[in-house]
């Protein structure tokens, strides 16, 4: 008893304290009360409100209202949302935390041309990416990054090379012969020439003008839409040095599919009337020893890609700058073909004093584009499948198609490794610089002068040796051809630009802005071709007076001298009343001297926005962040024009002089005094919208565009002496709907997960509305036809392959099963008359899509971040000229007739009674209406790049002095998700690889882009870092 005593009191105490202790902690905690609201005084439903640093967490209520208790440590609490600035707040009783909007919402700052917006202020249609989305999808170039990326905004790849940018139309088609490509103004300044003179890497954001009234500031240059490009530019603060880089293999997507071995030879042996050339002794050594060579795996090879960027910024008190260098490389899948680019960018922006700011910027690009014009892709496919690579002693088999009537058309692909007999490299040199002066004369009102000047220069050289795939025909140094072209041109820029910005009365915010600016353009092109005869390869196009055949001086397209000069005037007055009214009046005033005669036209435009979600009776609303209505309309121009179309045209020509033939020259074309820009009216509303706290936000907009006096080719009567004149005649029309939507799906503040969407679509439908005059409803020669798009595909119909049971009906066209079967549409009299005719040409398709689509997705998690990117056009028509011949060299000679390897097709013979391609006909060149196998539905969806990054934690890497480290892996064109043309077999691609080469350039517009022949596609899986000190 006496041992027990003492350890019962020791319990009592122990557990005496223990409940007091607890009774105190109780008793010390916090209670935190209170309402989280907007800067509208609107509650904030679902707002994190956390203890600091204990962690402790609540979520607001649907009236915005929440309470806390809080542990003894805590002192503040911390309260955020999706889409506002986190607050941090001391603890209390009855508080109202206000969270004001992040600058990515309403408040986002946006360009609009000659000057700045808030979104939420904006009343035109501007559709904008930050430079860190656009570099999501890793690309040579911004046009090649933007697909899929914004509501109407519609890129078409016409091009596969490396370095290739794209085909860009902003809501659709306007002009018919003209320009359709939108203005670029890169900082203030407009921007011509090559996108390839843009580093990606060097944007800090992309906004892209799409209605009348955002583009009628840019005057007679503004229909087609215009992308204002805004570069990186030092910020205040100690200095910061960036790295980026990326690497990694590049190979093509997928190859043609061809026939092989065996069945090149049943093709052969298909063919009615037979192939009657037979085999080459090669061949049939082929066919006994079962050789079936793809020669595509010696055209091919692994390519690489790489770039390298490094900067520095900072900024003082007075003074803020950037210096930037970048290299990028992309080594194609074929060898001699890539594009190099070097860079270097610097800005400087120095605050004088409280009234003068000046700046400079200067951006310098090299590059070299290389092979441009080699194309080896039909001189490797037609080669024999029976001929071996290699010779028995592993020698390369130079000549494969040996013994044959093609044994000069090609030789081994391996040849191309031969880089000093295929020589074609553009050298392109440009400095864009632009200098400002900015005063600030009194409260509001301001005055700034920009000055830029840009210069380019290009030079390319070409040298075709002998005993390469490009010339097999040639076996010496004296056959090969050099030619050499150059060309170099400058713009220079003066804007005055004076604004005043002023809230009067605490209701009514104005803006105003007036410009006057000057331009002048000139530049010169020259180009010399097929000099040969040179006594050494060595020479190449470096001195064409050792050329024992010189060169030809071309004329025409290619050479030229230009200088113009442009004179505008501007004034825009931008009301804002209570942040719920808005209007905007715009008017320009061009003048330019490509017109002798009355040089100036006007671009007035007009927008009205009501901005409902600020109303007060939205106040109850609170789902609701976002609602704003607009409604615009404008007048734009577009700023082509023929050459000398105001002033005629000479043309020179050969005649009998007496007893001698002379050059001399005649008029081709009349001028026309009166000649005017074309002009396009476009009309457009929108409603935009956000949802709990732009949550979900995005615009819906439609659109209708009216162009007139589109400037065409007017023929005359021979007897005139003149063939034709240029004059404002036609007319297009268009109109369309554009969504998007961006949502964030997910935001877990506690585990870090973050999932955001962000996805659009536009659909656009232009049509001819007049022609030369009321009476032309078609222009045959120039695919155009009224009330149909600018680009459709006039031939005839194809109905299949006349099959063995229809003999007698296919007689009747003077046809034999195994041809091609066409529809009968009309007659003279315009009914089927049982005849094949012109008359029964008629409009099958259009390149316009349907639809065009784009869809991102965004992941984070704990360092991690997953973001893929897709694009779609739906609804189009492709030509694939590869699929038809006419018997000139157009397409793909000789397909089809048994002389050469070719993609393999579903072609028809009696026991095969397909209906896609016809038999094979031996010895035959031209195959009738062949242009009908090339049209295909062009639709596709893509998925553009897929990429995985980590952030390294802070803590890992601080020792190194970095701020911030991230690694990356990027998938680009990992795949293509729909495609019926590539589902087919006879494309590896529905995306264009040019313009034009249809064996029919009357059914297919030249200006149409199609699926040629040329440099596969690549897929590219890239490893690259980000690190800042």
């Amino acid at each position: 008893m006496k041992q027990t005593r003492p350890i019962f009191f020791r319990t009592a105490i122990v557990t005496l304290l223990l409940t007091l202790s607890f009774a105190a902690s109780l008793y010390a905690q916090s209670i935190a009360r209170g309402k989280v609201v907007d800067s509208q005084g609107k509650p904030v439903p679902g707002a994190s409100v956390k203890g600091v640093p204990s962690g402790s967490a609540t979520l607001s209520d649907p009236n915005g209202n929440f309470s806390l208790n809080t542990p003894a440590g805590d002192s503040t609490i911390t309260v955020s949302f999706i889409g506002y600035q986190t607050q941090q707040v001391r603890i209390g009783q009855n508080l109202t935390v206000t969270l004001a909007e992040q600058a990515s919402t309403l408040q986002e700052v946006v360009v609009v041309g000659y000057g700045t917006q808030r979104r939420s202020d904006v009343t035109g249609s501007v559709a904008s990416i930050k430079g860190d989305d656009l570099r999501s999808v890793p690309a040579p170039n911004a046009v090649a990054a933007l697909q899929g990326r914004l509501p109407g905004v519609d890129i078409a790849r016409n091009s596969s090379r490396p370095g290739a940018g794209g085909q860009i139309r902003i809501r659709g088609t306007r002009s018919l012969s003209n320009t359709n490509d939108p203005f670029i103004v890169l900082d203030g300044i407009p921007f011509s020439g090559s996108i390839n003179d843009i580093n990606p890497n060097d944007i800090a954001s992309i906004d892209v003008l799409k209605d009348a009234s955002s583009t009628a500031i840019y005057g007679f240059r503004g229909a087609n839409g215009v992308i204002l490009i805004t570069t990186n530019r030092g910020r205040k603060g100690k200095p910061q040095l960036n790295y980026n880089a990326y690497t990694g293999p590049s190979n093509v997507i997928a190859q043609y599919r061809l026939f092989n071995g065996p069945e090149f030879v049943a093709f052969r042996s298909a063919a009615s009337p037979a192939y009657t050339a037979g085999y080459s002794p090669t061949e049939l050594a082929g066919i006994a020893n079962g050789t079936s060579t793809n020669w595509q795996d010696y055209l091919y090879r692994t390519g690489t890609v790489m770039e390298h960027n490094i900067g520095v910024s900072g900024g003082s008190e007075g003074v803020n700058y950037a210096l930037s260098g970048g290299y990028y490389n992309d080594k194609g899948v074929i060898k001699g073909l890539g594009f190099e680019r070097y860079s270097l960018n610097s800005s400087i922006d120095a605050t004088i004093n409280k009234h003068v700011k000046v700046g400079l910027t200067t951006r310098n690009i090299l590059s070299y584009n290389n092979g441009q014009g080699v194309n080896p892709l039909y001189a490797t496919l037609r080669i024999t499948p029976l001929a071996p690579a290699f010779n028995a002693d592993g020698s390369m088999f130079l000549k494969p198609q040996l013994g044959t009537v093609d044994e000069t058309e090609t030789l081994h692909p391996l040849t191309l490794n031969d880089t000093d007999n295929i020589v074609d490299r553009n050298r392109r040199i440009r400095t864009f610089n632009q200098v400002y002066g900015e005063v600030a004369i009194v409260q509001g009102l301001k005055y700034r002068v920009n000055v830029g000047l840009d210069f380019r220069q290009e030079n390319r050289g070409t040298w075709f040796g002998p005993n390469t795939i490009i010339r097999p025909n040639v076996a010496q140094a004296s056959g090969g051809t050099s030619s050499l072209s150059n060309g170099e041109a400058w713009t220079a820029t003066v804007e005055n630009i004076l604004t005043y910005d002023r809230t009067l009365w605490e209701d009514h915010r104005i803006s105003v802005t007036g410009l006057y600016s000057f331009q002048r353009d000139r530049g010169f092109t020259n180009a010399f071709n097929n000099a040969s005869g040179f006594p050494s390869s060595e020479i190449q196009y470096y001195n064409f007076g050792l050329a024992a055949t010189p060169a030809i001086a071309q004329d025409g397209g290619s050479t030229g001298f230009y200088r113009t000069g442009l004179q505008s005037f501007m004034g825009r007055l931008n009301y804002i009343y209570k942040d719920r009214y808005m209007a905007t009046v715009t008017f320009r005033r061009d003048g330019s001297s490509v017109f002798p005669v009355n040089p100036y036209l006007n671009y007035p435009a007009f927008a009205l926005g009501w901005n409902i979600s600020n109303e007060s009776f939205m106040d109850n609303v609170t789902a609701v962040s976002n609602l704003k209505l607009r409604a615009t309309y404008g007048v734009t121009g577009n700023p082509g024009i023929p050459n000398d179309a105001t002033r005629g045209s000479l043309s020179t020509n050969r005649y009998t002089y007496g007893s001698q033939n002379v050059s001399g020259y005649y008029i081709t074309s009349l001028p026309n005094l009166n000649l005017r820009w074309e002009s396009t009216k476009q009309y457009n509303l929108a409603l935009d919208y956000g949802f709990l706290a732009n949550r979900i936000s995005g615009s819906i907009e439609v659109y209708k565009m009216d162009t007139e006096d589109l400037i065409i080719s007017k023929q005359l009567p021979r007897s005139n002496g003149v063939n034709s004149y240029y004059t404002n005649a036609a007319a297009t029309s268009g109109k369309g709907v554009e969504f998007s939507i961006s949502s964030v799906n997910i935001d877990n503040k506690k585990s870090t997960f973050k999932w955001t969407t962000d996805f659009n679509f536009g659909i656009n439908r232009s049509k001819i509305e007049r022609l030369a005059d009321e009476t032309t409803v078609r222009d045959i020669g120039n695919g155009w036809f009224v009330g149909q798009p600018i680009d459709v595909i006039y031939d005839y119909t194809k109905l299949g392959i006349w099959q063995t049971s229809e003999a007698v009906e296919a007689a009747r066209f003077g046809a034999i099963p195994g041809q091609i079967k066409l529809a009968d549409i009309s007659g003279p009299a315009g009914i089927p008359d049982g005849a094949i005719t012109d008359a029964d040409r008629s409009i099958i398709g259009t390149f316009q899509p349907d639809i065009v689509m784009g869809m991102a997705q965004g992941i984070s998690f704990k360092g991690f971040d997953l973001s893929a990117v897709a694009a779609a056009r739906l609804g189009n028509k492709i030509a694939v000229p590869y699929l038809s011949t006419n018997g000139s060299g157009t397409g793909y000679f000789a397909i089809l007739n048994g002389r050469v390897n070719m993609p393999k097709v579903d072609y028809w013979t009696p026991t095969n009674p397909t209906n896609d391609f016809p038999r094979p006909a031996g010895g035959a060149t031209n195959i009738p209406y062949s242009s009908t196998l090339t049209y295909f539905d062009g639709s596709f969806i893509k998925m553009r790049s897929i990429n995985l990054g980590y952030s390294v934690p802070a803590k890992w890497i601080s020792k190194i002095g970095a701020s911030a480290i991230r690694v990356y892996a990027s998938a680009v064109n990992p795949f293509i998700i729909y495609s019926p043309f590539v589902r087919s077999g006879y494309g590896i691609d529905p995306e264009g690889t040019g313009t034009g080469g249809t064996v029919d350039t009357q059914a297919v517009n030249a200006r149409a882009i199609t699926v040629g022949l040329d440099v596969p596609s690549t897929r590219q899986f890239l490893f690259g870092v980000n690190v800042r000190f």
